[in-house]
């Protein structure tokens, strides 16, 4: 039926020489609309998986001291902390135990310090044996290594109440909390939490090593990204990239899995999808010019929302395409013996 309405079209307007360009004399009273070609340097290529992560070793982590019974946490896992915040409670005898351990390991450390102090003014004046200065100084690194461990951990935690089987924990830095929700058992060693600085939290997408040199950025939900690395070891035909630190734009949430568009360096042009028609196999756009349209032929890339990317050999930068009554300008090319 469409075919028919562009024959028709063409018998009733005014004849024109077949050729590659359309007098606008030609096609009468045709509403006409143009729209500016806008040149771009970067191309989206096809939808990738992208992670919302971290790099290894960039966490807070934070170390169970002992066996506990219960960790009560009171934020959510994957949400945002700020320093100080009260983020679990463990409960149990064995932070009684804990809590007396720590004050003992405090004395015994203090008066391995002191010890330490008085017998090197001793040794520097050749009044002790070398054997009694070397067990001295072991015994006191050993201590002060045990020590400063446990202290570490009792620098986040609260003031103890009366309730000397619990304690809570605060966050160590303002970010992102992570935690096992699903933990059976709370075994000494095991990671009470992790937490991330905001500047850590990145995008991570696998592009093809073909096109990797060429990866500029990652358009995400609502955000764009620049890359900032690409890692130097192939995973089969692909390449991991990492994009610069997730802004407050973004709105991720850690570890989510989402669909990302890469985006490439490549000089090109965007037009709207409507300006774009196929004519003797291959895309093509008009180009207003002074009294006529140009048949100008172009190479589609990929979709750019409601646009087209595309190339061509021909200058397109600051020029206007027809963006209205396309296929009707095409059907008098038809009716004209096009292809």
């Amino acid at each position: 039926m469409k075919q028919l309405q562009w024959m028709l079209l063409a018998w009733c307007l005014p004849a024109v020489s077949f050729g590659a360009d359309v007098p606008l004399a030609a096609l009468g009273d045709l509403q006409l609309d143009y729209t500016a070609v806008q040149e771009i340097a970067e191309v989206p290529g096809p939808a990738v998986r992208a992670q919302v992560t971290h790099r290894t070793g960039s966490q807070y982590s934070i170390q169970l001291p002992r066996d506990v019974r219960r960790a009560h946490y009171l934020v959510r896992n994957g949400g945002q902390v700020v320093a100080g915040q009260p983020f679990v409670v463990l409960e149990g005898p064995e932070i009684h135990h804990f809590l007396l351990e720590f004050d003992a390991m405090e004395r015994r450390y203090r008066s391995a310090e002191a010890r330490y102090r008085r017998s090197r003014a001793s040794y520097e004046q050749k009044a002790l044996a070398e054997e009694q200065w070397v067990a001295i100084v072991d015994n006191y690194l050993a201590l002060q290594l045990e020590y400063e461990h446990m202290r570490h951990f009792m620098e986040l935690v609260d003031p103890p109440q009366d309730d000397v089987e619990s304690i809570t924990l605060h966050a160590p830095i303002t970010g992102y909390i992570e935690f096992e929700s699903r933990q059976m058992a709370l075994i000494e060693g095991d990671e009470v939490a992790s937490f991330l600085a905001p500047g850590e939290l990145r995008a991570q997408l696998l592009v093809p090593v073909q096109d990797a040199d060429r990866l500029t950025g990652v358009q995400l939900e609502g955000c764009r990204l620049d890359v900032e690395e690409l890692e130097g070891v192939a995973r089969g035909f692909s390449l991991v990239a990492w994009s610069e630190a997730v802004t407050g734009a973004c709105r991720l949430q850690l570890n989510s899995v989402l669909s990302a568009t890469p985006l490439y360096r490549h000089e090109a042009y965007r037009v709207p999808r409507s300006a774009v028609f196929t004519w003797a196999e291959q895309a093509h756009v008009l180009l207003r010019g002074d009294g006529s349209l140009q048949l100008v032929p172009v190479v589609l890339l990929q979709p750019v929302g409601e646009d087209y990317a595309v190339t061509s050999e021909i200058d397109l930068a600051g020029r206007a395409v027809l963006s209205s009554s396309v296929s009707a300008v095409q059907g008098v090319l038809l009716g004209l013996g096009g292809e």
